[in-house]
């Protein structure tokens, strides 16, 4: 326990308080030990207590003041007993749980003062969170009471075995179907799916919420309120499942806290399979939507620790380590404390290495991932309302670090743990705000732009057939290297030779008449001199079509042939797309990017440009001779880059085949100068990243808002 005595006792040395008569108690067992969960009967909250502080408490009698009963409890366990300010803190945290009742004449309102600022900063934890309100609506245990009998089997092992084959039998239709979900994911924002997406949210989260209810009763608790909580204005269910912290066995009480994702991944699974084996209309749009929010808000909210949400309290309990997120925060509280101020009397929520790793890393890891929430509420705030964006924005930026300076100075001007090193607290945290300050808007930081693009070679040649004919042999494989001068098809032509041995002896007929024309002085010599002159000209036109029966590649390249497989002994026609030759030995690289970076690559100079290749990360390639095209685009330089084939560029696909991003952008082409070990290829993707002069993050962060805002918003 921390300090033994406390300037502050006085305020509760003379109280004579005791725990309510009707407080009900828990045991808990978590790692080797016991722990005790208080519950108010009549607000239904919860206090969980160590094995230690629950004696203390559970001794409490209004017959001694509280300064007899310490001194008391010191003499029975001198080793363990909390100390006063330990006292003072349990005492308040009891009160606040109305788990106390005290029968004494002081000045009540002194005395818990700190219940009084704790109660202070619910309401203005309240009005922050006025994104996420909650109204109860009504209890829902006589319905489950009712149906009790008939829902307890939704938790057997037998429904367990049949959740896995139906969530594998899901998994396995959307891989199989992936690029029509793909192709169909680009329309869920759509005007007319909004409707039907939040009647699909809606409804999977009831039936969430109440598969928490059902197995809370399975286990013995009950549900007393559901209602709905008003999550950045949008209206869903919620359930109250608070009594699972009651429940004895942390196996159930994980079970309670999978329920909802267990519900919900059984529904997304029977609508994968649904909408896999629907045409479009109403049912598959539904079974889409319900899919579509089952798997995704189970795998990035509810199933995801970091945040405050199923996942985390089922961690909890299968790590055994309860109040999991305040510790955490605790424990870099306190090394904020210990290492940076210099406060040596300052304890550690952990107990051993076990618990100092895991408050370490999910107080690191949870802190950064809900600023990414965060921002991208904000974002989506934003876009039913500029001003409620802005109204969040301003809250978070408070409760992220207004509040937090505020608390910070607090406890530099008020605590006593510092009261031995106070000067060196004041200069520590003067210094490291002057430090973030100085970091943030004045220290120039590397600046880089991303753009993505696609590998094209310098030049190619689209080759065609010359003559026409039936096709006898090609070169069928994709990507084979070819030298110049190597056949890569040939033709037979009948009627070409036939056609050719017709003119031939046209044009000796047509030679015999002029000879007889000029023998006996005949008028007519003058047109047959142009017939002569015409079917020498179709003899030689044939002639180059039957000497072009066999297509060579005209330099060294890679060969694409354009579905030459299936049409041997086939007729092709003249002048019919036979495939693409791509020269090797030198490429560029064509980069995308949007219009918010182009402001800067075009308006600042590039101190150097390089590239990365996707499969080959451990090389980053130089790009020189860059082309910074001025002129905006629409379509894509290679289908690869946009969604529906997997790539970064938001897009559409045109009538003509070619691809169309759904906002114009630049080009800019560059050379790449790769070493002998890296492999090219036409259309190979990756990355461009511009170096920028360097600016301050302050400066940065301000550039990629105004672009966003500017972007979406068009402000």
């Amino acid at each position: 326990m921390s300090n033994t005595f406390s300037e502050s006792w006085f305020l509760v040395a003379q109280l004579r308080v005791a725990m309510q008569p009707g407080t009900k108690v828990h045991k808990q067992h978590f790692r080797g030990i016991n722990w005790y969960v208080l519950q108010d009967p009549c607000s239904g909250r919860f206090f969980r207590l160590q094995e230690i502080a629950y004696r203390f408490v559970s001794s409490l009698s209004v017959n001694l003041t509280i300064e007899e009963h310490w001194q008391n409890f010191v003499e029975r366990f001198p080793e363990q007993a909390p100390g006063q300010e330990d006292v003072i803190q349990l005492l308040s945290q009891l009160h606040h749980s109305s788990l106390l009742f005290f029968r004494s004449e002081a000045d009540t309102e002194t005395i818990f003062e700190r219940v009084t600022t704790q109660e202070r900063k619910e309401h203005l934890s309240k009005l922050m969170a006025f994104m996420y309100l909650k109204v109860p609506l009504f209890d829902p245990d006589p319905l489950l009471e009712r149906f009790g009998n008939y829902l307890k089997p939704i938790f057997s092992f037998t429904a367990f075995f049949l959740w896995l084959l139906t969530a594998s039998i899901g998994v396995f239709t959307v891989f199989e179907n992936w690029p029509a979900l793909v192709n169909q994911t680009q329309g869920v924002l759509a005007p007319d799916n909004i409707f039907l997406l939040y009647i699909s949210m809606f409804g999977l989260k009831l039936c969430h919420e109440f598969g928490h209810a059902i197995a809370l009763k399975r286990f013995g608790g009950k549900t007393t309120t559901l209602g709905l909580m008003f999550i950045v204005l949008t209206p869903l269910p919620y359930v109250d499942a608070s009594q699972s912290w009651s429940l004895k066995q942390p196996r159930y009480r994980a079970v309670v806290g999978f329920a909802g994702m267990y519900v919900e991944l059984f529904l997304a699974s029977l609508a994968a399979v649904l909408w896999a084996n629907t045409a479009p209309g109403i049912i598959n749009s539904l079974a889409f939507n319900v899919m579509m929010i089952g798997s995704i808000s189970s795998l990035l909210f509810n199933g995801n620790p970091l945040l405050k949400f199923d996942a985390y309290y089922i961690a909890s309990d299968l790590l055994n380590l309860p109040n999991l997120f305040k510790k955490s925060s605790d424990q870099w509280l306190y090394y904020f404390n210990k290492y940076l101020l210099g406060t040596r009397d300052a304890e550690s929520p952990a107990f051993d290495a076990y618990e100092r790793a895991w408050y370490t890393f999910y107080g690191f890891s949870s802190y950064f991932y809900r600023l990414a929430v965060v921002f991208i509420i904000a974002i989506y705030a934003a876009d039913l309302w500029i001003g409620l964006g802005i109204a969040m924005a301003i809250v978070s930026l408070s409760i992220w670090v207004f509040i937090p300076m505020g608390k910070l100075i607090k406890f530099l001007l008020t605590s006593n743990e510092i009261r031995h090193n106070k000067p060196r607290a004041w200069m520590m945290s003067l210094g490291l705000m002057s430090l973030v300050v100085i970091a943030i808007f004045f220290v120039p930081v590397p600046y880089n732009v991303k753009a993505p693009g696609v590998v094209q070679a310098e030049t190619s040649v689209q080759i065609y057939s010359d003559s026409g004919g039936v096709l006898d042999s090609a070169i069928l494989s994709s990507g084979q290297a070819v030298k110049a001068g190597d056949v890569i098809a040939s033709f037979t032509n009948d009627d070409l030779v036939h056609e050719k041995m017709l003119i031939s002896q046209q044009l000796n007929e047509v030679n015999l008449l002029i000879r007889q024309a000029l023998d006996k002085g005949q008028a007519d010599i003058h047109s047959l001199t142009q017939q002569k002159k015409f079917l020498s000209e179709q003899l030689t036109e044939i002639a180059y079509r039957l000497s072009r029966l066999s297509v060579v590649a005209p330099f060294d390249g890679i060969w694409v042939p354009n579905k030459l497989k299936s049409r041997l002994g086939s007729y092709i026609g003249l002048d019919e797309e036979l495939g693409t030759l791509y020269d090797n030995s030198r490429f560029n690289f064509v980069a995308v990017v949007s219009q918010e970076d182009a402001s800067d690559i075009f308006g600042y100079p590039l101190n150097s440009l390089g590239m990365k290749l996707l499969g080959q990360n451990y090389h980053e390639l130089n790009l020189e001779s860059t082309i910074l095209n001025p002129y905006k685009k629409s379509f894509l330089p290679s289908g690869a880059l946009g969604w529906e084939a997997g790539g970064p560029v938001m897009s559409t696909s045109a009538q003509d085949g070619r691809v169309k991003a759904v906002e114009p952008f630049f080009e800019v082409i560059s050379y790449i100068d790769s070493p002998p070990d890296v492999i090219l290829y036409e259309g190979m993707t990756g990355w461009a990243l511009f170096r920028l002069p360097p600016r301050s993050l302050f400066w940065q962060l301000r550039q990629s808002v105004l672009q966003l805002v500017q972007q979406r918003y068009q402000i």
